[in-house]
């Protein structure tokens, strides 16, 4: 969906050209997917890792198990991945493995937001939850909530979106896809606008993602 959670992105955009500085840096991308729009904003040498091949994959494999030596890679990224894997806090103590002394670590995870790709989403995580799993082998430098109590009617619009087709009977999907397009398309760019409002929110209690930056102890 074009113009998908933009402000969210421009969000997440400064934190990645904030820790991703140096073009020298070897970067592993865990579950790296075929949507690479965040590579843009890092500097460095970037190995795509995932289960499947989505084209621009270099290494395919099970984040479970990383086929990588120790200390090979000077940072460790997770985009919209964590949730997949059967055992995060493996694939967590694996990543540290991988990671140098002083590399860092950065997740990008969603919270408030629905279910997809079944059955392979499968956790959702508080920032209490994501200190639970860095807190062993990371020092924790922020978690930190993307989008929050005015980011709700984005969330809900977009759901109402993608929700509606797949509610649709088969022969309908296409109609039903337009209509929505139609009837909640510019609503839902509408009330991302309102989402800039979230710095007033200083609850952190409805996050529609959380970023957390680590560096290896």
């Amino acid at each position: 969906m074009k113009g998908e959670f933009f402000i969210i992105k421009w969000r997440i955009e400064k934190y990645l050209r904030d820790v991703f500085t140096n073009s020298n840096d070897k970067i592993l991308d865990i579950g790296s997917g075929y949507n690479h729009y965040y590579h843009k904003f890092m500097k460095g040498r970037i190995v795509c890792f995932d289960i499947e091949d989505f084209g621009k994959t270099h290494v395919i494999g099970d984040a479970d198990s990383l086929p990588f030596k120790k200390n090979s890679f000077d940072k460790v990224i997770m985009v919209n991945s964590l949730y997949y894997f059967k055992n995060p806090l493996k694939v967590i103590k694996s990543a540290s493995n991988m990671i140098k002394s002083k590399g860092k670590l950065v997740i990008v995870t969603p919270f408030l937001y629905p279910i997809h790709d079944k059955p392979s989403d499968k956790y959702r995580f508080t920032e209490f939850g994501l200190k639970e799993l860095l807190k062993e082998d990371f020092r924790i430098e922020e978690i930190e909530p993307i989008g929050g109590f005015f980011n709700l009617p984005a969330v809900i619009l977009h759901s109402i979106i993608k929700g509606l087709t797949l509610l649709a009977p088969k022969p309908l999907k296409n109609l039903t896809r337009i209509l929505a397009y139609v009837v909640f398309y510019i609503p839902y760019i509408l009330a991302q606008f309102v989402s800039i409002l979230d710095v007033l929110d200083r609850t952190r209690r409805f996050p529609t993602y959380y970023i957390a930056i680590a560096t290896k102890k």
